[in-house]
């Protein structure tokens, strides 16, 4: 197993103790591997524990066209309260993909050569991003790519940072890997030959978007138990971010998301 996992995936599987100094060494692997954006993962290790099974993303991308800090300035920003919030807001005008729809409008922002895009899916005034997150899936996100035209873009995006936290059980199960969370059935038999079934999985994520660009980096957990076309004259439309949406960073080719989430005004 422990061949395998390096050659195919260059994975490390290294043996520890769980009552010894185990807690830091993860969480300083955790550290390592997202460049100090999330310095841990686990706050204690159940005593009962056999394993521990992570990995990592980390991106760090520099925007194509870069925002000037000086046309950064603070404005107002209409979250879910009453209440309305004032955010670092980022300002351009330059030639982005643009596309128009009922619901929404969806601008992509490129990354240095063009290899991945932040696309930023912006709900029409009267809509959520629930509702839009609902009608949203792989071949509809196919199509608004192919129907993004080139426009120069009025663009305002807010400066921000956030971070979740997310325990992964149940969206697990829900995608139809149930099992693995059962001891009864969980079937880790290529792993070890003793029984075993993941008892909690974590993950934990974080995104800094900036003038530069966007760093962002997530850490996932399980802890295992023993069971019992262009347009020559383009058009001149707004984007203007200062409500709820959607973003997602993807690579171009194949479309490969890599995160997702929304920004709904609150900052670290």
């Amino acid at each position: 197993y422990k061949k395998a996992m390096l050659q195919t995936y260059n994975a490390q599987v290294e043996s520890m103790n769980f009552a010894g100094d185990a807690l830091k060494r993860i969480n300083n692997w955790c550290d390592k591997q997202t460049n100090g954006m999330i310095p841990s993962i686990i706050d204690q290790l159940n005593p009962n524990a056999i394993a521990v099974i992570m990995n990592a993303i980390y991106f760090n991308g520099t925007w194509d066209k870069k925002f000037d800090k000086n046309d950064t300035k603070k404005e107002p920003f209409k979250g879910y309260t009453r209440d309305i919030k004032r955010v670092d807001m980022m300002h351009q005008n330059a030639k982005f993909d643009f596309v128009e729809q009922e619901d929404f409008s969806a601008i992509n922002l490129p990354y240095g050569n063009g290899t991945y895009n932040m696309t930023v899916i912006l709900p029409h005034n009267g809509k959520s991003t629930t509702e839009i997150m609902e009608k949203l899936n792989a071949e509809k996100l196919s199509e608004l790519n192919n129907k993004m035209e080139k426009c120069i873009v009025d663009l305002k995006l807010p400066r921000f940072s956030t971070s979740t936290e997310t325990q992964l059980n149940k969206p697990i199960s829900n995608l139809g890997a149930p099992s693995m969370f059962i001891s009864s059935q969980a079937d880790f038999s290529k792993i070890s030959d003793t029984p075993m079934f993941i008892s909690s999985m974590l993950q934990k994520a974080k995104i800094e978007v900036s003038e530069e660009g966007t760093k962002a980096a997530a850490v996932t957990a399980g802890v295992m138990m023993m069971s019992a076309l262009p347009s020559e004259q383009p058009r001149r439309v707004e984007f203007h971010a200062d409500h709820p949406f959607v973003y997602l960073i993807t690579e171009s080719h194949t479309g490969a998301i890599f995160f997702i989430g929304q920004y709904t005004g609150d900052n670290l």
